[in-house]
This record gives C-alpha cells, sequence and structure tokens, in this order.
C-alpha cells in the first residue's frame, strides 16, 4: 500500500512555499482556463506547455520524480493505449507494418497523429491538476467553490468524500496486512481470490460506516450544509496582479496555439 500512499497524500499542500501561498482563486482561475484551452487545441504546442510548465513548478517545490510518475502512471497508460488504437484504426497513409500473434498490423499516419495529440492532452490536462492538487487543500477549494456559489451539496460531498478516502486506505491496508498474514498472497490464483473478497468487503464496510457515520450526524442535529464556518478573505492587490499575470499568459498562449 505505499503506491497508495504517495498517489493519495496531501502533505506538499500542507506546505508553505509561494506556489501554496497563491490566492486559491487565482490558482482556480488559472488551471480552469488551461484545461479549456488544453481541451480545445488543435495541435501538441498547447498541451506541452502546460505539461511542461507544470512539472517546472512543482519542481520548484521539490516534489519528487517518484510521487509525480506513480500519479501519472495511469493517465500514461490510457494515453498510450488511445495512441495504439488511434494508429491502428484511423488514416490511410502506412508508416510500418508487423505481424503480432498471426495478426498484420499497420500503423497510419493519420491516426497516429491523432492519438499523439490526444496523448498530450491527456498529460497536459492531468499535470495541471496536479499543480493544483500539490499546492491547494481540499479545504480551500471548499471554501472557493463555496465563494462561487457552487451548491452546497456539491461542497459537502466533496469533503466527506475526500474526509472518507483515507479511512477506506486504511482499512484497505488492514485487511490487506490480514490477507498477508494467512499467507493470501503466495500464488497467482490465491492473489485474485484474495483481491476479490477485499474488493467485496471493502465494499460492505463502507456502506455500513457511512450509515453508521450518517446516524450519528443525525443525531446530533446535522441537517445538511454548514460543512464550511470560515470565508476567503477579500483579493489582495498582489492577488490582482497575480491574476492580471495569468490572465495575459493564457491570452498569449491561446493565441499563438490558436490563431499563429
Amino acid at each position: 500500500m505505499e503506491i497508495l500512499k504517495h498517489v493519495v497524500m496531501d502533505h506538499f499542500a500542507q506546505r508553505s512555499n509561494w506556489l501554496t501561498n497563491i490566492e486559491v482563486r487565482v490558482k482556480l482561475f488559472y488551471i480552469g482556463i488551461g484545461l479549456i484551452l488544453n481541451t480545445l487545441s488543435h495541435d501538441i504546442t498547447v498541451p506541452l506547455v502546460f505539461f511542461v510548465t507544470s512539472l517546472i513548478l512543482l519542481m520548484t517545490i521539490k516534489v519528487s520524480f517518484l510521487t509525480l510518475g506513480l500519479r501519472m502512471m495511469m493517465p500514461f497508460c490510457f494515453g498510450i493505449f488511445i495512441l495504439i488504437i488511434m494508429g491502428l484504426h484511423q488514416g490511410e497513409t502506412v508508416m510500418f507494418s508487423g505481424t503480432l500473434f498471426g495478426y498484420e498490423l499497420a500503423f497510419k499516419k493519420e491516426g497516429l497523429q491523432i492519438g499523439l495529440l490526444l496523448f498530450t492532452k491527456v498529460a497536459g490536462g492531468v499535470m495541471l491538476m496536479l499543480l493544483l492538487s500539490f499546492t491547494t487543500t481540499i479545504t480551500k477549494i471548499c471554501m472557493a467553490a463555496r465563494w462561487m456559489k457552487i451548491p452546497e451539496t456539491l461542497i459537502e460531498v466533496l469533503s466527506f468524500v475526500y474526509r472518507y478516502l483515507f479511512l477506506l486506505i486504511e482499512e484497505t491496508e488492514t485487511m490487506m496486512s490480514s490477507q498477508r498474514s494467512r499467507l493470501g498472497y503466495v500464488t497467482w490464483f490465491k492473489t485474485v481470490k484474495s483481491f476479490g473478497s477485499l474488493g467485496g468487503m471493502l465494499i460492505i464496510r463502507s456502506i455500513t460506516r457511512a450509515e453508521n457515520a450518517h446516524i450519528a450526524m443525525v443525531s446530533r442535529g446535522y441537517d445538511g450544509g454548514r460543512v464550511l464556518t470560515v470565508q476567503l478573505t477579500p483579493i489582495a492587490g498582489k492577488d490582482y496582479t497575480m491574476l492580471l499575470s495569468c490572465g495575459i499568459l493564457l491570452a498569449l498562449l491561446s493565441y499563438f496555439g490558436f490563431f499563429w
């Protein structure tokens, strides 16, 4: 379960550095507009700029490549899968071909170009989200969502999901340790069987814990809402400067990416 700790722990967002000290609304503005530009881009330039820029920013606060690699592992796998599928099924110009297990495979130029664009979009978008998650706590995000008049129900669900995610991980660690002590992972067959029972028990315990938590909260007078009691402070002058800088940077990037 060490991998899960690298994936979900937000201790970087709890630190004090120049990125975490930036106003959360400024960061949400940059990330939101960046995700829109990343999705609408027609070539790989804009996604690559977002990917490299976010990577450099995270390096400045000493985020290790191991942590980033673990978080990017699954998106990269999906991106490579999309690249292969698009290369095999889209286009007409064959770049190279071969035989695998008796099947003739031909990669087309047009399909690979589309697949590469989608791959860079996935990489750039995920890296933007990592930039937000590494530098902003969930409490600040919920506070900004409340400031933006997001429905209280959505904020409440987000807060509870994040809170109980760590309890679910602790429960998974305990169950896996118990299975490991009973030699539940010595063979491939036992590993599959153990993972199956682990998934079923996690679902049951999650439902039970949710019901118990709901009963406990209702018994104490909770009727929904009022998750956050702290309000965001007004945006200061330096925050407006940062917001204007982000706006100019995104405007230039959109110009060179879409009209140059």
